[in-house]
């Protein structure tokens, strides 16, 4: 069995990969960065500027998969008169001012100052005054100054020198955004992982899933919303599991009769009925005209009893229908079969028959639903959570629809598709507990 669990989690690894794969698709080619930007900036009004200012916050501004560039050390914004910062060199090699600035107004008069800690190493671009100041010309298109540093004349081990970068704007208007960026060449390492895929998608392999365009951790995130969930989904799977059982057996014991064609017709009639409808009408008898519970919140401890009695009493009730019918199905499978007849023709007790031989053989179907549920109840429930105001997943991945959070969204059907496989795992793994037949080879 070792072997076999070791084969698959190995095998899960490519899945995982393709999905990632599959995922950054979705969210990068089929909705690119620009526009993720104007989703959330609002369609409307919204300039280039503020589409590349959106993208370079979050590094969405880099390549997909190859970075041949540059890598951004910092950057300067001209909105004030005047705005200058020092940056440390990695030594030699070559450097990079990239300006976006647009076009000048009235009198305005822009400039840059490179001054530098080893003057006699740093060699200046074309248009740099000798000491090392520029006036920016009036275009609206990105430039690229690049610069050097050369290496150190008979002093090999001389720290690297630091730079310092001023800009000046006379009379800056309020719009006014004058954008530098001082860069540095990129490094092999990095020319994969200064990525969009690889700081986007690599990184939720290892669980660690960064930021959302809120600031919010989003790990920390779903490891406090994760409890509420399960105050909810797990006793309500824990619950509808016996109910549905004790339900099904107890109509396919009773099939053909009156309680069975009525049994039927009531699951069928609870299947289509709306979750908002259970919802709704829970709310409004058992909260607002009986007063038995609160209509809505959470707290903590035992206190949070009141608050989740509801939504777990309509969870069962919503999967109650569906489920009644489907071991019902597999039960009057079982039960038609010859060691059910040859155990009533020695005489057995029909609660022995069902419980002792009918449930047991039923086991493997019943441990495929239930086991491969498992993980979804980390995932909670959006309707549950957003009418009950429970701070879970569930209501936590609605926000962040809501809000095109694209971080979360990402983050959420990730770590979705490992719990699923970690699912379809310990299905294989439970039949060999209730079916000696099954070997895991």
């Amino acid at each position: 069995m070792i072997a076999y669990i070791v084969r698959r989690t190995l095998y899960a690894v490519p899945i995982l990969v393709g999905v990632n794969l599959i995922v950054f698709g979705l969210f990068f080619f089929v909705n690119s960065p620009d526009d993720m930007a104007r989703a959330h900036l609002g369609q409307k009004r919204v300039t280039p500027e503020q589409i590349d200012g959106w993208k370079r916050e979050r590094s969405l501004d880099l390549p997909y998969f190859y970075n041949a560039g540059w890598q951004r050390l910092g950057a300067l914004l001209g909105t004030q008169p005047e705005t200058s910062a020092e940056f440390h060199t990695a030594g030699s090699g070559a450097y990079a001012l990239v300006v976006e600035a647009p076009p000048l107004s009235g009198d305005q008069v822009r400039s840059l100052r490179l001054d530098c800690s080893q003057p006699q190493r740093l060699v200046l671009p074309d248009g740099f005054a000798p000491d090392g100041s520029l006036d920016l010309p009036p275009t609206p298109d990105p430039q690229r100054f690049v610069f050097r540093i050369a290496p150190p004349a008979g002093t090999p081990d001389a720290p690297p020198p630091v730079l310092r970068l001023s800009l000046r704007v006379s009379d800056p208007s309020p719009g006014h955004r004058l954008i530098v960026e001082y860069q540095a060449p990129i490094s092999a390492a990095a020319r994969l992982t200064r990525t969009i895929f690889f700081q986007r998608s690599v990184h939720m392999l290892f669980f660690q899933y960064g930021r959302s365009d809120d600031g919010r951790d989003i790990g920390q995130e779903i490891f406090r919303r994760i409890g509420p969930s399960l105050s909810i989904t797990l006793p309500a799977f824990v619950l509808g599991l016996l109910l549905n059982i004790f339900f099904a057996m107890g109509v396919a014991l009773y099939r053909g009769t009156y309680v069975d064609h009525w049994g039927v017709l009531l699951c069928v009639l609870l299947m289509s009925i709306s979750a908002l409808f259970y919802i709704i009408a829970g709310q409004v008898v058992f909260a607002k005209a009986l007063r038995l519970v609160p209509i809505s919140g959470f707290d903590s401890g035992i206190y949070s009893f009141k608050f989740i009695v509801l939504p777990v009493l309509i969870a069962v009730v919503m999967g109650l229908g569906g489920s009644v019918r489907f071991y019902r199905t597999i039960f009057l499978e079982e039960i038609g079969k010859d060691y059910v007849r040859t155990a009533r023709a020695k005489g057995l007790p029909e609660r022995t028959v069902l419980f002792v031989h009918t449930l047991k053989n039923a086991m493997i179907p019943i441990l495929t639903n239930v086991v491969v549920s498992l993980p979804f109840l980390f995932a909670g429930s959006l309707l549950l959570e957003s009418f009950f105001a429970i701070p879970g997943m569930g209501s936590f991945m609605l926000e962040a629809i809501q809000r095109q959070d694209f971080a979360i969204v990402q983050a959420m059907v990730s770590l979705g598709s490992f719990l699923y496989i970690v699912g379809l795992l310990l299905t294989d793994i439970s039949y060999t507990l209730v079916d000696p037949r099954v070997r895991l080879e």
